[in-house]
């Protein structure tokens, strides 16, 4: 179990230092989506190709296609959201999603995780604390929140796709398989913007895309399935608040945004809510 959380945490705290590869090449997520995707989907691929063979059926299928579709929509609308308006209503709209696994994991897991729900509140709680989004919602926060909310669904959709994918086919496979599924589906999104100049990409620009594909996103991709079969959606879900915590940090350290004055005690309910569930004698995973 506490393998299980240790790499749910890692793989969300890695996730929040995107902006370090993404922010220099000032590309739109039409085009970095599929470029990712493919990074991903290759450098998994080798290890997917040595796992034991799996069944294949009409349920491992479409929950590969489910898998594919859902992690494409979210990369897309919570890109979208954070170009759209502030990083804090994105990253605040995106972020109810645990709150959605945590009230719909006793329907699809089949497992009460005691006290997610009220966590998941004290964590969107401290998050508000932390990124202060009532100060400068400006023009487009409301197409912004709806596109964050978007991609909330979708990676609730994900987390649930995800855990059941890795133990019918592998972690590795489920990685590379719905990774190249959703770069096939996204590519000609990229193409039509390099082909029309409407973006320009550089040898640099793609080179950081793929540092960034094969380490937080394949590798990290990878810990996370595996961690997420151990521990359940609801809790994982929970801990993957440690993303917009290092993203924040990340945000103060490297792009010099300020951090609000109140930060620390946001960071305090965020961490103290995590821990919380992951701690909770009564939960348990199936």
């Amino acid at each position: 179990m506490r393998s299980g959380l240790l790499m749910v945490v890692l793989a969300a705290a890695s996730w929040g230092t995107w902006s370090v590869f993404l922010r220099p090449t000032g590309l739109p997520a039409t085009v970095t989506s599929p470029i990712i995707f493919a990074v991903m989907g290759l450098v998994s691929l080798p290890a997917a190709l040595r796992l034991p063979p799996a069944r294949w059926d009409r349920a491992t299928l479409a929950l590969l296609v489910a898998n594919a579709a859902f992690d494409a929509l979210n990369v897309l609308a919570f890109f979208g959201a954070m170009s759209t308006t502030t990083v804090a209503i994105a990253v605040l709209t995106h972020y109810l999603a645990p709150i959605l696994v945590a009230l719909l994991a006793p329907r699809f897991d089949r497992v009460e995780t005691r006290g997610a729900a009220l966590a998941a509140l004290v964590a969107i709680a401290g998050l508000a604390i932390v990124l202060e989004p009532w100060r400068g919602a400006a023009t487009g926060a409301v197409l912004g929140a709806i596109l964050g909310a978007c991609s909330a669904v979708c990676y609730a959709g994900n987390v649930f796709c995800v855990r059941r994918l890795a133990v019918r086919i592998g972690a590795a496979r489920a990685m590379a398989y719905h990774s190249l599924i959703a770069a096939v589906a996204l590519a000609p999104l990229a193409v039509s913007a390099v082909a029309t100049d409407v973006v320009s990409l550089t040898a640099g620009d793609l080179a950081l895309l793929v540092a960034g594909a094969a380490t937080i996103g394949a590798g990290s991709g990878v810990v996370f399935a595996l961690g997420l079969v151990r521990v359940g959606s609801a809790r994982a879900a929970i801990l993957t608040f440690a993303e917009p915590l290092v993203a924040v940090a990340i945000g103060a350290l490297v792009w010099h945004e300020p951090l609000p004055p109140l930060a620390l005690l946001g960071a305090a309910l965020v961490l103290g809510a995590g821990i919380y569930v992951a701690a909770n004698p009564g939960n348990h995973a199936q």
